[in-house]
């Protein structure tokens, strides 16, 4: 099939006009000619649509020939590929219209059929390829920006890192230090401390890098994904077990209210997703407050929470929580120390479930972080604290 090239003719001399139709009709060229015996009118062709090319007269009576092209070459004058049709042979003027944007320039005695369709032809792919460049430069320019963002984001992640690991591992000579000369001393209640410090320090050291191998396997999309029907209260269950001691230490109560949910995720993943949570709840929870692991039926998906009665966040915490390069650690109601992957590992977890993590929290009136997988109530029961 041919492609028919729809031509826009912008010229107030209809002995001209005849002529330039009459060259077309001769060239073979296969086209549509729509005729504007002005500039206003030939700028209202091209805004009601695109054209393979315009063919310009410089010499108007109603406008500019500089100012129309530049309104037919920009996105209001649909970006139409421009040439110039002149009765002048006058070089200069032929360069200014081409600086300005037009892709060829013929003087009217040079028109013959083969030149016109030469220069229509050479417009149309000069304009194609102008629309290229310009997507490739777009693309470069975008992929240049995206890798800016992510040495920002590396230079700040090892440094974090490198600042996280000093800590701990600080403790542990210090402490290892002390240690080795209260041994001497026979002093049981002194040892007791160090031993207690260099374990908590070794288990934040622990953590820490727990969190890295995981979140930088997601990374590397090293993880396979099996999505399998696993039961929700069970892993709700197994994740409050596993955060009870630390809970209890802060009188901290925990409840699971999920009975019969089964839903269809990566075990290994949801449960990870549920610690992490968890976790950041008990460390942000006051001393007798409240955490509470929900999944409700919503149709053919379960919403789950987690939810703590702790400090809570401003909106501007919240906005920047996901973010790599704005990643900040906080202590806890009790001191606690953290990375600040977790909740990374949380968010990029459940993107790898097909779901999204969104968070709620109000400063004192504590948090809650949501999300929903594909499941089903198998059975009920009444909730179990």
């Amino acid at each position: 099939m041919k492609t028919v090239n729809r031509i826009l003719l912008i010229d107030d001399d209809k002995v001209d006009r005849t002529m330039v139709r009459r060259a077309l009709e001769k060239s073979g060229l296969e086209h549509d000619l729509v005729e504007a015996p002005d500039g206003a009118n030939g700028l209202r062709c091209a805004k009601e649509q695109a054209f393979a090319c315009v063919l310009l007269d410089y010499r108007l009576p109603d406008v500019d020939a500089f100012g129309l092209l530049t309104v037919l070459l920009s996105p209001e004058g649909g970006g139409q590929a421009v040439l110039m049709l002149t009765g002048e042979a006058d070089q200069e003027i032929a360069i200014r219209l081409m600086r300005a944007g037009a892709l060829d320039y013929l003087t009217k005695a040079e028109v013959t059929p083969s030149s016109l369709a030469r220069a229509i032809r050479y417009a149309k792919a000069r304009r194609e390829f102008l629309a290229e460049l310009k997507t490739a430069r777009r693309e470069a320019e975008e992929k240049s920006l995206a890798l800016d963002t992510l040495n920002r984001q590396m230079t700040f992640l090892f440094s974090t890192i490198a600042h996280d690991l000093r800590n701990p591992f600080q403790a542990i000579l210090g402490l290892s230090t002390v240690l080795r000369r209260t041994v001497s001393t026979r002093n049981i209640a002194s040892i007791e401390r160090c031993a207690q410090g260099i374990e908590e320090a070794t288990g934040q050291a622990y953590a820490l890098m727990e969190s890295l191998f995981a979140w930088a396997s997601l990374q590397m999309d090293t993880m396979t994904i099996s999505l399998v029907d696993v039961d929700f209260e069970e892993i709700a269950r197994e994740t409050v077990q596993g955060a009870a001691a630390a809970a209890t230490e802060k009188s901290i109560s925990l409840f699971v209210n999920c009975t019969g949910i089964q839903v269809r995720a990566h075990r290994d993943m949801l449960a990870a997703v549920l610690r992490n949570l968890v976790s950041n709840a008990v460390k942000f929870t006051l001393p007798g407050g409240k955490i509470t692991i929900t999944a409700c039926l919503r149709n053919d998906f379960v919403e789950i929470e987690v939810t703590d009665t702790g400090v809570g966040m401003p909106p501007n915490k919240i906005s920047d929580l996901f973010k790599l390069d704005q990643r900040t650690s906080t202590n806890g109601t009790a001191g606690e120390r953290g990375s600040g992957f977790g909740l990374l590992l949380c968010r990029d977890l459940v993107e790898r479930l097909g779901a999204e993590l969104a968070v709620c929290s109000a400063v004192n009136h504590g948090t809650t972080f949501r999300f929903m997988l594909a499941g089903i109530l198998v059975r009920t029961e009444s909730p179990v604290a």
